[in-house]
């Protein structure tokens, strides 16, 4: 079994399958009750051959930003990362570290020798069970996700989109349909990508036709 495969089974399985997510390869998914997902991956990075070193990245992916990447099927197929409307890495604390002295991205990776596995195995299973899976599940709330990353979008919280997208895609199916129409208006008056437009008015439109009379 390759060492990272060994380590996810040994340590971090456990916590995220507690907290309700299914796992494939190094791939962990949980989908709220509107079908809203956040991932969870572990990333292999074939860099040392004396160290197994890695990044831990959670990917949100909200339906309607899903729905809109794939807007050319009838019936999307089920979510994954590459529909993602914001990324969070776990950034490992300094022992733990591959390159700690590093001011850029490279300091997200994780990396243990043989004899640190298990340290560092239970290292970032705490993170996880006290701290990083609360606070990603929280923002699968769009209201909260959306404060989150309007005033910061290059954050620890990195958003993938603009923020004209973002906050359409967050705001679409829940807000005053008047409010995210005008939303959308000042959106196609600053030149905002055709097809999101479209998209957003028919989008809109169904809710209209869907409201109580």
């Amino acid at each position: 079994m390759d060492r990272l495969d060994g380590f996810i089974k040994k340590h971090v399985a456990s916590p995220m399958r507690a907290s309700g997510f299914s796992k494939k390869g190094r791939v962990f998914r949980f989908a709220n009750l509107r079908n809203d997902h956040l991932f969870m991956e572990l990333e292999r990075h074939s860099v040392d051959p004396e160290k197994c070193v890695f990044d831990v990245h959670f990917w949100i992916v909200p339906l309607s930003h899903w729905e809109f990447v794939n807007r050319q099927y009838v019936k999307p197929p089920a979510p994954d990362i590459s529909g993602a409307l914001v990324t969070f890495s776990v950034i490992p604390p300094t022992r733990f570290a591959y390159e700690p002295e590093d001011d850029g991205p490279f300091r997200s990776r994780w990396a243990f020798a043989d004899p640190q596995e298990d340290s560092c195995g239970e290292e970032l299973a705490r993170r996880l069970e006290y701290t990083f899976i609360p606070q990603m599940m929280r923002l699968l709330d769009r209201e909260a996700l959306l404060r989150e990353i309007l005033p910061n979008p290059n954050g620890e919280l990195v958003r993938l989109r603009n923020a004209v997208t973002s906050e359409i895609m967050l705001r679409i199916d829940d807000a005053p349909i008047e409010s995210v129409q005008a939303l959308v208006d000042k959106a196609e008056m600053g030149g905002e990508f055709l097809p999101l437009i479209q998209w957003a008015r028919q989008r809109l439109a169904r809710r209209s036709s869907n409201a109580p009379q």
